[in-house]
C-alpha cells in the first residue's frame, strides 16, 4: 500500500515536510519542449536546481500554493537533516547492491547520477580517496528530490507502505561498497578528491 503518492508535487511535498521534517524550496520549472525556466541552453538539469535566494518553506499547505502556481517545478530538499552523496550512476547502483544488504538507504536515481543519503555530517567518510562524487551537507546544501523533472526514488526515504522515516546509514558504512564499486568500474582514481557543498 502506498501511503504517500510521491509522484504528485503536493502531496511529496508535505510527506517531505511533515513526515521527514525536511525544509523545501521550489525550483526552477520544467517545461516540455522549452526546457528549463532557468534559460540557461540545454540545462542538463531541467527544473530540477533551486532559484538564487529561493524562499526555504516548512509548511506543507504554503508550498503547495507555490507549487499550485509554477506547474513543471522542480522540489529542492535543504541537506540540514542529512548528508548527500552524489555519484556516477553506475557507480551508485553498483554500491546499492552491496549496501541494501545492510538497510535500504534512500536513494534518488537520474540520468547520469545517484544521490544517496545518510547521517547529517558523514557523508565526507563515504568518499574515500579516489572515489569520484560530490558530498552536499549543511543548510545550504541542496538535492532535487522527486518528483522533480528526471529524478525518482530507488528506495524511498520512508519505510515502505508507511510514514515512518527510513534509518540513515553514517558515511564510513558506505564507504567500502563505494570502493569496491569504483575499482570494478575502473572509475578509482587515485589521488584524487570528491568535491564538498557545505553550509
Amino acid at each position: 500500500m502506498e501511503l504517500v503518492n510521491h509522484r504528485r508535487p503536493e502531496d511529496a511535498a508535505e510527506a517531505y515536510i511533515n513526515a521527514l521534517g525536511w525544509p523545501l524550496s521550489v525550483g526552477w520549472r520544467h517545461r516540455p519542449r522549452q526546457g528549463c525556466a532557468c534559460g540557461t541552453p540545454d540545462c542538463s538539469t531541467s527544473g530540477a536546481h533551486p532559484k538564487p535566494g529561493a524562499r526555504v518553506l516548512r509548511d506543507a499547505e504554503v508550498l503547495a500554493q507555490a507549487l499550485q502556481q509554477a506547474p513543471g517545478a522542480g522540489l529542492i530538499a535543504w541537506t540540514g537533516p542529512f548528508d548527500a552523496l552524489v555519484v556516477p550512476r553506475q557507480l551508485g547502483m553498483a554500491a546499492m547492491i552491496d549496501l541494501d544488504a545492510i538497510t535500504p538507504a534512500p536513494c534518488i536515481v537520474s540520468e547520469e547520477t545517484v544521490t544517496l543519503l545518510m547521517l547529517p555530517a558523514t557523508a565526507r567518510y563515504a568518499l574515500r580517496a579516489g572515489v569520484p562524487g560530490e558530498v552536499r551537507s549543511g543548510d545550504r546544501g541542496w538535492i532535487a528530490v522527486p518528483p522533480s523533472h528526471g529524478t525518482r526514488w530507488d528506495n524511498l526515504p520512508w519505510i515502505e507502505g508507511t510514514r515512518k522515516p527510513q534509518g540513515l546509514l553514517h558515511g564510513r558504512d558506505m564507504a567500502s561498497a563505494l570502493e569496491e564499486a569504483a575499482r570494478h568500474y575502473g572509475t578509482l582514481e587515485p589521488g584524487a578528491a570528491g568535491s564538498v557543498v557545505t553550509a
